[in-house]
Parts: C-alpha cells; sequence; structure tokens
C-alpha cells in the first residue's frame, strides 16, 4: 500500500492494485507523508507514474530529496540530472521521461560532461547493433534540450561538424529530509509515526526466505512481469490490467531465450519495495511494469522495462490503443514483448564490449554474442565466436548457444569469410545434432539445421522437414517463416515464398535484425518476379545494415529485373568492395537455387552488370 499525494483528493494503492481515496481508510485518513514510487517504498528507476485523483496519467516528479542518489546530480541550468535514476527534474518540480535512444545519448554525454563527444561516438553508443544517419542522433539532441529547457542552445552545445558538448553543474546527493510530524484531521499532532515505505503502513512478520540454488550455468535471462496498476473507478480496470500481464507473460514465455516467473508469484508484489527489491525476491535480471488508464474510447498503456540490479530503465512507452479491439488484437503485446527483447539485446552487446567475460552473467555474453555476429563487422564477427565458445564451454549442455554457434557458421559462409563450405556445413550440422538430441522441440536448432540443410548441403526435403517441424512448434516463429519463405523461393515456388516471407516481416516490425527479414522478403518478391518491391525492401534492409553481402547481392539482381541497371551497376560495385573474391560461377555452384530458374536468372543479371564470372 501507498499514497499518492494529490489535494484534499489525495489517493492511495490498496495491496490490490486499486486507486483508492484515503477517506475510504480510517487508518491512512490521518497520514500526509507520501510514499512515492511505481512498486511502492523508495523512488523507482521504473517510472514513479502515479495516477492523480483525476486519472490523469501524469508522471508526478519527486522531491529533490527523494531523487538524489547516493551518487548525487547535475544541474542542467534550470533542469535536474538524477545520476543514479537517469531521470530529468524540470524547474517545476515536473519529471519528463526520454525516450530509449534519447536518454542513452544524455547519459553517454553526462559521462563526458564538459568535454567534446564525437558524433560518431554517440552513433556507436546508442545504435551499435544498427546503421542509422545522422537525423536520429539530431532527434536525440532535440529531444534532450527540450526536455532540460535548452531553448537557447547553451547548455548542450553543437560544435559544427564535430560533436557536442554537456555544460552542467555537478552537485553531492541531498541529505535525506527529516520525517515531518503528522497532522490529524483536527489538526493535532498525530501519534502515528510517518510513512517511508509500504511496510510501515502493513508490518509483516518476519519470514525465512529461502533462494533457489539455481545453475550457475544457466544461459537464459529472468524476467518478471508485476502487475500493471489500474484505476479503482474503472469498470474493466482489473479485468485489462490482469489480462494485459497475463499476455506479455505469455508471450514472453513462447520464446525460448528467456526465463519467465510465474504470474501468481508476482501478484502481490506491486506494494514491496522498488524494482531492486523485487528483482531480489524473485531472483529476477529484469523487471516490467506500467499502469493502465481508461479515457474516454483508448486505452492508455504506460510500461516500462527496468534491468533489477541497477534499476536501469532499458525502454519506455506509453501507448494509446482503441479500448473497443485492444483486447482482441495481439498487436500491442507483440510490440511489447519485441521492444522487451531488443532492450536486452542492445544491454548486453554493450556490457559484453565492455566488461571482462569472468565477470559477466552467462545470458550477458549470449545475448552480446549474438547481437554482435549480426553486425557483419569482421572483428565483432570473430569476437562473437569466442563469446559463445565460452558460454558453451560453461554450458555444455544447454541447446541454444550450440543453435547460435550453427547460425554463426552458416553467415561466416555466406559473407564469404570462409574457404570451405563444406566445412562449416559439417560443423554447423555437428552444432546443432547436439541441440536436438538435448531438446529434439528447441525451433532454433530446428530451424538453424534447416538453413544448413538448405543453403550450404542443399538437402531440401529434408530442410523442409525441419522448417515444418519448427512451425509446427510455434506458427509465429518469424526466423522459421522466413526461412522456410526463402527454401519456396529457391524452388521457383515465388508467391508462397512471398507469403511466407513477408508474413515473417509483419511479425518482427521492431527485431533487432529486420533487416535479416527484409532481406529474405526482397529474395521471395524477384522470385514472383515483383522486382520493384524487391527494390525496395532490399534497399531499407541496407538502410540497416550496409555491410550485409547477400542484401547488396539480391538488391543488384532486383534493379536488373526492374530495368534499373544504372543503379544496378553501382551496388555491384559497392558488393565487389565488400567481396572482393565474388564470383558468379562459384556462387552459383554453391547456391541451392542453382538447378532452378530463378538461380540461372539471377547469375545472368549479376554478369550483366560487371560481376566476374
Amino acid at each position: 500500500m501507498f499514497l499518492l499525494p494529490g489535494t484534499e483528493n489525495d489517493h492511495y494503492c490498496d495491496v490490490s492494485n486499486q486507486l483508492l481515496p484515503v477517506s475510504a481508510s480510517p487508518r491512512l485518513a490521518v497520514l500526509k507523508q507520501p510514499v512515492v514510487g511505481l512498486l511502492g517504498g523508495e523512488p523507482s528507476a521504473v517510472g514513479g507514474r502515479c495516477l492523480g485523483p483525476d486519472g490523469d496519467a501524469t508522471r508526478k516528479a519527486f522531491t529533490a530529496e527523494h531523487m538524489s542518489s547516493d551518487m548525487g546530480h547535475i544541474r542542467l541550468g534550470d533542469a535536474t540530472y538524477q545520476v543514479g535514476t537517469e531521470r530529468i527534474v524540470t524547474a517545476s518540480g515536473d519529471e519528463v521521461l526520454l525516450r530509449s535512444q534519447s536518454a542513452q545519448v544524455l547519459r553517454y554525454l553526462v559521462k563526458h560532461l564538459g568535454q567534446l563527444t564525437q558524433r560518431d561516438d554517440l552513433i556507436a553508443e546508442v545504435w551499435a547493433d544498427v546503421a542509422v544517419t545522422d537525423d536520429s542522433l539530431t532527434q536525440c539532441i532535440s529531444d534532450i534540450r527540450r526536455a532540460i529547457g535548452d531553448s537557447g542552445r547553451s547548455i548542450l552545445k553543437t560544435v559544427p561538424k564535430r560533436g557536442y558538448v554537456l555544460h552542467g553543474e555537478v552537485r553531492d546527493a541531498a541529505p535525506a529530509p527529516a520525517p515531518q510530524p503528522l497532522q490529524t484531521v483536527s489538526g493535532a499532532p498525530a501519534t502515528a509515526r510517518a510513512v517511508h515505505s509500504p511496510m510501515d503502513v502493513l508490518p509483516l512478520q518476519a519470514e525465512p526466505v529461502i533462494t533457489p540454488q539455481l545453475d550457475p550455468r544457466d544461459v537464459l535471462p529472468t524476467l518478471a512481469v508485476l502487475p500493471f496498476r489500474a484505476q479503482a473507478d474503472s469498470a474493466h480496470g482489473s479485468m485489462m490490467s490482469m489480462f494485459l500481464g497475463d499476455e506479455i507473460a505469455r508471450a514472453i514465455s513462447r520464446s525460448e531465450d528467456m526465463n519467465v516467473i510465474s504470474r501468481l508469484s508476482t501478484l502481490d508484489l506491486s506494494h514491496r519495495g522498488g524494482a531492486r527489491d523485487a528483482g531480489r525476491l524473485l531472483n529476477a535480471d529484469f523487471i516490467l511494469s506500467g499502469s493502465v488508464l481508461e479515457m474516454g474510447q483508448t486505452v492508455i498503456l504506460m510500461v516500462e522495462f527496468a534491468e533489477a540490479d541497477s534499476q536501469l530503465v532499458l525502454w519506455s512507452d506509453r501507448m494509446a490503443l482503441p479500448a473497443e479491439t485492444w483486447l482482441t488484437q495481439g498487436e500491442s503485446i507483440d510490440e511489447i514483448v519485441t521492444h522487451i527483447r531488443r532492450a536486452i539485446m542492445v544491454n548486453e552487446v554493450r556490457r559484453a564490449r565492455s566488461a571482462p567475460l569472468s565477470d559477466l552473467k552467462l545470458f550477458s555474453v549470449l545475448h552480446g554474442a549474438v547481437g554482435l555476429m549480426h553486425r557483419f563487422s569482421f572483428e565483432d564477427f570473430e569476437r562473437a565466436q569466442k563469446y559463445l565458445d565460452y558460454v558453451i564451454s560453461h554450458a555444455p549442455n544447454h541447446p541454444t548457444p550450440l543453435a547460435w554457434l550453427a547460425r554463426w557458421h552458416v553467415l561466416r559462409t555466406v559473407q564469404g569469410w570462409t574457404e570451405s563450405a563444406q566445412q562449416e556445413a559439417q560443423t554447423a550440422l555437428d552444432l546443432t545434432g547436439r541441440a536436438l538430441d538435448m531438446d529434439p522441440d528447441h525451433t532454433l536448432a530446428l530451424v538453424c539445421e534447416g538453413q544448413v540443410l538448405a543453403h550450404l548441403e542443399h538437402r531440401l526435403d529434408e530442410a523442409q522437414s525441419r522448417y515444418n517441424a519448427a512451425l509446427s512448434l510455434n506458427p509465429n516463429d518469424a526466423r522459421g517463416l522466413g526461412l522456410r519463405g526463402m527454401f519456396q523461393a529457391i524452388q521457383d515456388r515465388g508467391e508462397e515464398g512471398k507469403r511466407d516471407t513477408e508474413r515473417a516481416l509483419h511479425l518482427s516490425p521492431l527485431h533487432p535484425h529486420r533487416f535479416f527479414f527484409l532481406a529474405q522478403a526482397a529474395a521471395a518478391n524477384i522470385a514472383a518476379k515483383d522486382y520493384s518491391r524487391a527494390v525496395t525492401l532490399a534497399k531499407e534492409s541496407l538502410r540497416l545494415n550496409r555491410t550485409h553481402v547477400s542484401t547488396l547481392r539480391t538488391l543488384t539482381i532486383a534493379q536488373v529485373g526492374a530495368d534499373q541497371v544504372e543503379d544496378a551497376q553501382k551496388t555491384a560495385i559497392e558488393l565487389l568492395r565488400l567481396h572482393p573474391s565474388m564470383r558468379v560461377s562459384n556462387w552459383l555452384r554453391n547456391s541451392p537455387s542453382s538447378g532452378y530458374e530463378l538461380g540461372q536468372s539471377a547469375a545472368e543479371k549479376l554478369r550483366r552488370v560487371g560481376i566476374p564470372d
């Protein structure tokens, strides 16, 4: 239970997560010392979103005394940046929530306070796994200036053609305020003591805590979905809150790269401390929390995803959805889950690149490796193999890192970074075989083995059986759909391939490796003779990852098919720059499409624009 400060109509949250007026509780009617935070207790890095008595979904700022961490804070003009919680509080006391990328940019600028920060360094730090234009950074800089009230650009200065300098004043943490005397309704001093945590309102008997002895070789992160808060006066609030938490937990549970705490274990945690406390109670690495608000015909979802130990917010959003249809449409749930997966991937890539492997949990090393292997920088790609080998050496009986290492060998062949495709194929099949011996229904291992069989071994019937097996276990597996669509396109079944790859694209709108799905859909559209669509998809794939050789080859073929020969010649030059040993005859010999019309036609188009035979 915790109080939400307002006017005479103050509200509090009870243990069932409902917002009720203070007057409804005789015990709380005398209390005016607020306890704030999304989860109760001390201010939390997962949000502090409070619903006022009128139901507005506004973010109420904590006082400087509440917000200051042991690490102090930084004055940015009239605004304050709290170092420990990474929050911005304006001069009027309002808290400003930045988008995830903007928050990361500000964090990096604060680390280099008063120093010139190069634009390239900022882009490498925040968008390490994707290719972006300067416009993305410029938008983040605008967000920060707007948040701190820097309309004159005197606090966050631009150094033309170089970067930015953030000016601020570092201050020590403010001392905790002395408890203020409480007053009764009549104005007399109250005998009750000040409320500083939910445990002061509802004293609990100490209980022995038995912590599970988890295997240190576990390679999967653990996530807990805490109850979403709902309005007490909402007819459907409790139902919406329960449904949302259940659906998110269920959707995440379908993946094979995360552990999810049971929902029954989290139902009583919305009033017990902050994100760090919830993480410790549940042994969770990440916490998802938020609130649900009805506003007429619209439902407002406010979601925050944070790392439990550090309370660092990795992603947050405010989503407005139609009240009549949001429960029956899964897009909002899918979007939340995709954001979570992406946030974990980006966070662990950053962590893996900045800390010794021995200091990291295995799931951090694994997710870092997956992120690095899809960047297609040779140095990062080679580092990814070392990370995967490290995880496998510490968790030899887990199928997931084996499956990812098998995919690493496939990508190495596709990029042209190997002298023996046959050796890569055999190594990959050995790895997927080990993974499937441990878990015959492991969808990632099935999909990876199908990819090896189709693209390296050319054993097409066996590849189809692996894809179909994976999709029978999870019909919405985007990786499986995309690769099966490619398999169909290879066999000159263009319309079937287009259907599967376009559906995979639909299921991965914010996937951290979306460029793969775009490239697969482009290839399938070539098989379907829709060359203009293929050009559009391939260009978007290259915008996200400019070094993916397979996409450059696909774009070259699509541009020739669309009679954009001059553009195709320019693309071919870039293809040869990244893959100077590219030869049409070698590519065709190693391609599973060589015996089909698609492969022969593609080879002719490549020769036409100057790719050596």
